[in-house]
């Protein structure tokens, strides 16, 4: 908008006054009447109108009368302030985030602030796993349970950032990715390794966090905003990334006798992890062999001897997450001999021990996109399974590696 000047403001003031109406000096003045008020307006903030009550875009905020010592009324003073807008109506996409209050010495509101943000993807993630769940619910295939278990193990199978939806290009990046790609290999290697597995009675499919690699159709990271390169639309890559937990689900229900999944919010995809997590307890709500998680930031199982935990890694530190298991999990840290934390969020392995707490980064199954790219970030990328024992703590761990791009294509073993 053009700044007013005092000359055009004094103008829109002189019409005014001599036309007695705002319409009548528009027209006079030959400007429109939304025009001349916005003049009008600067004209009564620059007190170029005098004082008589009430000035345009203005209202009395209070009157006081001046009596002489007789009760002779001498004069009036009043005072004006800028007239209220309209009533406030929430933005399309806001949502309310807080209120503040300015308050006088007895606590009465003299003045409100209302603050709000865009609105997050919640409401349409439930609106779109209910709708495409909600005639699933209590269907599950009731997989008949394995014939040999042994009641003393626990099979962990922890997937780390597989960034199902994201899109890369092999002359950019150096290898393709897309989502029948990052299904097609997760699935590979979850046969695998539940194939080799032992027999465990029970298994741990731990959801390391950035299962998906949008969190909503914005493609962007939910906190720092950074665009996404990604592969299909929205609602198709979450239904797809639901049902592939489901067929992972189900070849664990194949080999154990009972099954626990928990999907743990990520940086990419922090609400779409917990709408993955209600639609999953919809699917499987008759089977009493599976159990899902509530999707926590940190996640906590003890086993036996060995008390574990898991968390994306984004939030925190490594040695910050082994102090917190201590302090949240107290009677169970010390009744047991072995302390183990996960984490993903790197996309490579590490392993660190912190006092007597092994505290253990896994790899990728997915390639790198753009940014990751030219950032140089490299890293190898796996699968794995890891087998606790009551007693023991971990007693055996089967890798499954996925070839580096380079040598992807011919699939020879080198003599």
């Amino acid at each position: 908008m053009a700044t007013i000047t005092d000359e055009m403001a004094r103008r829109a003031a002189s019409f005014y006054k001599a036309h007695g109406t705002e319409r009548k000096a528009a027209n006079a003045a030959g400007m429109p009447k939304t025009t001349f008020h916005s003049h009008l307006r600067r004209a009564a903030e620059r007190g170029m109108l005098d004082f008589d009550p009430v000035l345009p875009g203005y209202e009395i905020k209070r009157t006081t009368t001046k009596r002489d010592a007789a009760g002779n009324k001498e004069g009036d003073w009043i005072t004006q302030h800028k007239a209220s807008g309209a009533a406030f109506e929430m933005p399309p996409g806001q949502i309310l985030k807080g209120v503040s209050a300015y308050v006088d010495g007895e606590g009465l509101v003299r003045q409100k602030w209302i603050k709000t943000k865009a609105e997050g993807a919640v409401t349409d993630l439930v609106k779109v796993f209910g709708d495409v769940f909600a005639n699933y619910r209590g269907r599950s295939q009731l997989v008949p349970p394995p014939r040999r278990v042994d009641r003393d193990l626990l099979s962990v199978y922890p997937i780390a950032d597989p960034h199902l939806g994201m899109l890369s290009w092999k002359p950019q990046t150096g290898a393709d990715y897309d989502l029948k790609i990052a299904i097609e290999r997760l699935l590979d290697c979850a046969s695998t390794l539940v194939s080799r597995a032992d027999r465990s009675r029970e298994s741990l499919i731990v959801n390391l966090g950035d299962w998906y690699h949008a969190n909503d159709q914005r493609n962007v990271t939910p906190r720092s905003g950074h665009q996404l390169d990604v592969d299909g639309r929205w609602y198709k890559v979450l239904q797809a990334g639901v049902k592939t937990m489901m067929r992972i689900i189900d070849l664990n229900l194949a080999k154990h006798q009972f099954v626990e999944v928990v999907n743990i919010p990520g940086n990419h995809d922090p609400e779409a992890a917990c709408a993955q997590a209600l639609a999953l307890s919809t699917f499987y709500a008759n089977n009493k062999r599976v159990k899902i998680a509530f999707p926590s930031d940190i996640y906590y199982r003890r086993f036996g001897n060995t008390l574990l935990g898991a968390a994306h890694g984004d939030k925190a530190p490594p040695a910050r997450l082994a102090m917190a298991m201590a302090v949240d999990e107290r009677k169970a840290w010390g009744e047991t001999a072995y302390h183990w934390f996960m984490f993903g969020h790197i996309h490579k392995d590490t392993a660190n021990t912190i006092g007597d707490v092994r505290v253990e980064s896994f790899s990728t199954i997915a390639d790198k996109d753009n940014h990751a790219s030219g950032g140089a970030w490299r890293s190898a990328q796996a699968l794995s399974v890891i087998t606790l024992h009551k007693r023991d703590g971990e007693t055996y761990r089967y890798r499954q590696n996925i070839l580096p791009p380079s040598m992807r294509k011919s699939g020879k073993v080198p003599a």
